[in-house]
């Protein structure tokens, strides 16, 4: 006579190798909350939070980015400086009335790098703030021939020791950094190249601010 092995019920809403209710609401939560616990990972691991190896920017990000108050008899042309900085992005260099081989280098990239923005070059301005009370006639000679597009703002030494605290980065002062810097259209300061940058790589930046930027 065979044997009959009684077999136990299944209990009902259970099927064998899946979760049960309470288990797959727990795993589902944890889902939810994993992108937030590694975001949150990633901003406080180490200084100034985690940031991926291949960043795409060439330029240095100044972090956090800078607003410039400026001096409000520091003008240029008949605005403004503060006011000049306003709705536009800004390619700034700093240097004295000399213009020596940097110095025209730099000027020479800021044209090409404004002129290689096509339909938006409308969208950028360039700025020569020049550490001195007026415009040698030889600089302005070579700024009417070759950059006339170019903005040259004279600044006095005590307008000067106004604005040098917002140039001053990895402790080098304005007037020995030989930098071009990217001012946005809110007038922060927000990344800066140094001499040695390559152009290719400062125009991408701008392209890809200039793509992406809904102000200016």
């Amino acid at each position: 006579m065979s044997k009959h092995v009684r077999q136990k019920p299944r209990q009902p809403g259970r099927q064998r190798g899946f979760l049960t209710s309470k288990q797959a609401f727990v795993l589902l939560g944890l889902l939810f909350m994993a992108p937030a616990f590694v975001s949150w990972v990633m901003h406080h691991a180490g200084d100034g939070g985690w940031k991926p190896e291949g960043t795409t920017n060439h330029g240095k990000l100044v972090h956090p980015a800078r607003p410039l108050t400026l001096p409000a008899d520091l003008m240029a042309g008949d605005k403004p400086l503060d006011l000049y900085l306003q709705g536009l992005w800004t390619l700034v260099y700093i240097g004295d009335g000399d213009c020596d081989a940097v110095c025209n280098q730099n000027l020479y990239r800021l044209r090409q790098i404004r002129m290689a923005q096509n339909e938006n070059m409308n969208r950028v301005q360039t700025l020569y703030l020049l550490l001195g009370d007026s415009v040698p006639p030889v600089l302005q000679d070579m700024v009417s021939k070759e950059y006339p597009r170019l903005t040259v703002v004279p600044v006095t030494a005590a307008q000067a020791r106004s604005i040098a605290p917002f140039f001053r980065i990895d402790d080098v002062d304005m007037s020995q950094a030989e930098r071009v810097y990217y001012v946005d259209p809110l007038g922060n300061l927000m990344m800066y190249y140094t001499p040695d940058a390559e152009p290719n790589g400062m125009l991408k930046d701008l392209r890809k601010l200039l793509k992406f930027s809904r102000i200016g």
